[in-house]
């Protein structure tokens, strides 16, 4: 917090940007932990459907060797995949047991990813209130997400777009005050960046500044279009409030595209439809809607129950049948305690 304060005082942009790239990274973490959380959720429900059915079969079978006549044949046989469906069952007991381990652990690191990121959103719009001017910035900056660069310069496969397809196609700096761009073989790379350059378009009427590959003064100064290295899904299209996009059993996702709330910075997806349409919604000062923008309403079907008496619930009768059923049944876990 001390630090927080004192950026606050010194109004320091390279600082503000720092702590932006460590949002952008951590937005990243949080996205991944939650996609890596849901396939593994996944896993974790069809394991108990799994065993759940192993246990259905087990009780099948050895309900009906209790009808046969004692060593007659048919019971041998039913006794045989009793036994069978019994050690198939603490096959997947075991593996379900792993993958709870792993599911807590992965749900902490989720909570703890999202509570460190809303802790460092929050700083950034303290730093950002202590130092923005009361109007909105109209200047836009174009950059690419410090794992596009990663990609780009490593040669790896990627869809993000480099910087020399984005000067070309969105740049309106002059190179006289902003600085000019230099091959870097991989890509290009702005260099020789006069101070306070964006001064030199003041006397421009109407003119719209884009700069691409910014200077970090210049990036906290106006609009910030950061492009992702990869698609994303979002409960907010704006800030991190996401309690608009739930409704009783439904709820809303955005697919690509997010802003902070005062319209500060905007990242998309690798898409270069997506990102035109995103420099000429900050180009209008952040007015308008984004065409190609995907949304998806997910409902979420609640358990057929007309009862009012939560006691009988499907959820806890099932709960309780699996409960005494592994109590009446201990044998089954012999050797797995």
């Amino acid at each position: 917090m001390i630090e927080v304060i004192l950026l606050m005082m010194l109004g320091n942009a390279d600082a503000l940007t720092d702590l932006q790239i460590d949002i952008d990274e951590q937005t990243e973490k949080v996205a991944e932990l939650e996609a890596e959380f849901e396939e593994l959720k996944i896993e974790k429900r069809d394991k108990e459907i799994k065993m759940n059915v192993l246990f259905v079969e087990y009780k099948s079978w050895d309900n009906k060797k209790e009808f046969e006549e004692s060593g007659s044949a048919m019971k041998i046989y039913y006794h045989n995949k009793a036994i069978e469906s019994k050690d198939l069952w603490r096959v997947e007991f075991q593996a379900l047991k792993f993958i709870d381990i792993d599911y807590n652990l992965l749900e902490h690191d989720l909570e703890t990813a999202k509570v460190l990121l809303e802790k460092m959103e929050g700083d950034f719009e303290k730093i950002e209130k202590a130092n923005s001017n009361p109007d909105r910035y109209t200047n836009v900056s174009l950059s690419l997400s410090k794992n596009c660069q990663t990609m780009i310069e490593y040669g790896l496969y990627t869809n993000c777009p480099t910087y020399r397809e984005l000067a070309e196609l969105f740049d309106t700096t002059n190179p006289t005050a902003s600085g000019h761009f230099v091959d870097m073989g991989y890509d290009v790379k702005r260099v020789g960046v006069m101070d306070r350059h964006w001064k030199f378009y003041e006397t421009e009427d109407n003119f719209d500044l884009i700069m691409v590959d910014p200077d970090a003064p210049f990036q906290s100064k106006s609009i910030a279009i950061e492009i992702q290295a990869s698609k994303f899904t979002t409960l907010s299209v704006i800030g991190s409030d996401n309690s608009r996009s739930f409704n009783q059993a439904s709820y809303t996702t955005w697919e690509n595209f997010k802003q902070t709330p005062n319209c500060k910075k905007i990242i998309v997806a690798p898409d270069l439809e997506l990102i035109k349409q995103a420099v000429e919604y900050a180009k209008n000062n952040c007015n308008g809607e984004i065409e190609v923008l995907e949304t998806t309403v997910v409902h979420q079907e609640p358990t057929p129950h007309n009862d009012r008496n939560w006691k009988d619930s499907p959820a806890l009768v099932y709960q309780n049948w699996l409960y005494n059923a592994i109590q009446n049944n201990k044998e089954l876990r012999l050797g797995l305690d």
